[in-house]
C-alpha cells in the first residue's frame, strides 16, 4: 500500500505494474490472506496503525480479486480503466499541438508496438498503452527469471520504454494542473 501509493502519485505506468504485479503476488499465494499477511504485508516496519492498513489493502485486493473473478488471469477494474485513461491521454497528447515531443517518440515507437500487438494471443483488439504496458511487464518478468532478450527486441522495447516515461511524466504534469492538451 504504500508504495502503490507513492508510485501512484509519482509515476502511472509503474504504478500499474507495480499493481500487476501485486495481482500475480496474490495468485502466487493461492489468495491465502493469512499467508500474505505474514510474508508480506507484516514484513514491513511501520507504526501498527499503518501496518493494519496494510494488512487490509492485502485484504481489499483479495477480495476484489475474488469478486471481480480474476482469479487465474486478468486485472482489477479499476486498473483496467486506468489504463483506459492513460491511452485516452495518448492520444490526446498525439492529437495535441503542443506536444511535438511525444508524437516523435510515438513514431519511433508505433512499429514496434504494432508488431509487439501482433505477437499478443489476445481475441480483442488492445489499446496501444495496454501493448505498451503489458510489453514492459513481460520485459521485467523475463529480466527477473534472467532469460535472454535479443539485441532487436531490447532496442524496440526500449523505444516503448521512453515513450511510456515521456507519458508517465506528462500524465503526473497534467494531473497537477502544469500543463494543458
Amino acid at each position: 500500500m504504500i508504495i502503490s501509493q507513492q508510485k501512484r502519485a509519482e509515476n502511472i505506468a509503474e504504478y500499474i505494474l507495480y499493481m500487476w504485479q501485486i495481482e500475480d503476488l496474490i495468485r502466487a499465494y493461492d489468495f491465502n490472506y493469512e499467508l500474505i499477511k505474514h510474508e508480506l504485508a507484516d514484513q514491513y516496519q511501520v507504526d501498527p496503525s499503518v501496518k493494519k492498513d496494510i494488512q487490509l489493502w492485502y485484504e481489499g485486493l483479495i477480495d476484489s480479486m475474488k469478486s471481480e473473478q480474476i482469479t487465474n488471469s486478468g486485472h482489477l477494474a479499476f486498473l483496467v480503466g486506468l489504463v483506459e485513461d492513460l491511452n485516452d491521454f495518448h492520444f490526446r497528447l498525439i492529437d495535441s499541438p503542443h506536444h511535438s515531443d511525444y508524437q516523435v517518440l510515438y513514431v519511433d515507437a508505433i512499429y514496434n508496438i504494432g508488431d509487439f500487438r501482433k505477437k499478443m494471443t489476445v481475441k480483442e483488439k488492445i489499446s496501444d498503452m495496454e501493448v505498451c504496458l503489458t510489453v514492459l511487464y513481460g520485459f521485467m518478468l523475463m529480466k527477473m527469471k534472467k532469460r535472454t532478450i535479443s539485441e532487436d527486441t531490447s532496442k524496440a522495447i526500449e523505444t516503448i520504454r521512453i515513450l511510456v516515461a515521456l507519458l508517465s511524466q506528462k500524465f503526473k504534469d497534467f494531473e497537477e494542473g502544469m500543463i494543458d492538451l
